[in-house]
């Protein structure tokens, strides 16, 4: 299952918008979804189908989870929450969905484990940004407003490498990168977008401070391209 990564021009903060207190929860190995990325999924197996009607019936959000595990028995403690953009059902009884991701969260109980999961969260907010929009100019010391937009600018010329090495990117994805300046929503486009170990990635969403998932996201990307 492989995310198709779209960003809406001018999303330029992390926005969390009101969460339920429980949430129904989608585990899937290898699939992390970042804030603001827009997931593409097929449901057909029976429990998701139950949960896909909870989700549509409530608040239209659902969790996505990687399992520790491959029976699924725990599961990474912080996720990201989607909101259910679109749903088609098919005649089968299948269902084609567009997720966006909408916060990260952390699990903090369980109120079902089967025959799908439903779980008690906490909304996790990304720190480091002290501005109200992000810009990398604003919200730091000079030093630190430095550093940040020399690693920013080494991100954008590993995103150029990765095109010049052949990797197809999607459509409109260096537009975007090149319009947003929240810190963290960069860091977010470019690690849903290119970071292929789902590892890293897990890192990377759980990693809430803005400017060490900078550093991590760096060092994933060079490994990557070595």
């Amino acid at each position: 299952m492989e995310a198709v990564l779209q960003y809406n021009v001018g999303m330029n903060g992390e926005k969390i918008q009101e969460l339920p207190s429980i949430l129904p929860v989608m585990v899937l190995p290898g699939v992390t979804l970042f804030p603001n990325a827009l997931l593409p999924l097929f449901i057909f197996e029976p429990r998701y189908q139950s949960m896909l009607d909870e989700a549509l019936g409530t608040g239209r959000m659902l969790a996505m989870a990687m399992p520790v595990d491959e029976e699924e028995r725990e599961v990474e403690s912080v996720a990201g929450v989607g909101l259910v953009r679109a749903c088609i059902r098919n005649d089968d009884g299948t269902s084609n969905l567009i997720l966006q991701g909408v916060s990260r969260v952390r699990f903090t109980g369980w109120e079902q484990k089967k025959p799908y999961r439903i779980a008690r969260v906490e909304p996790l907010v990304s720190c480091g940004d002290a501005s109200e929009n992000g810009e990398i100019n604003s919200g730091y010391d000079q030093e630190t407003r430095r550093d940040l937009e020399q690693k920013v600018t080494q991100l954008h010329a590993l995103c150029a490498r990765f095109k010049e090495q052949g990797v197809e990117l999607p459509s409109q994805f260096e537009a975007y990168l090149n319009q947003i300046t929240n810190i963290g929503v960069i860091t977010d486009l470019v690690a849903s977008t290119l970071v292929a170990d789902p590892t890293v990635r897990q890192e990377l969403l759980k990693e809430l401070e803005i400017p060490k998932r900078l550093e991590k996201l760096l060092v994933g990307l060079r490994l990557q391209l070595s």
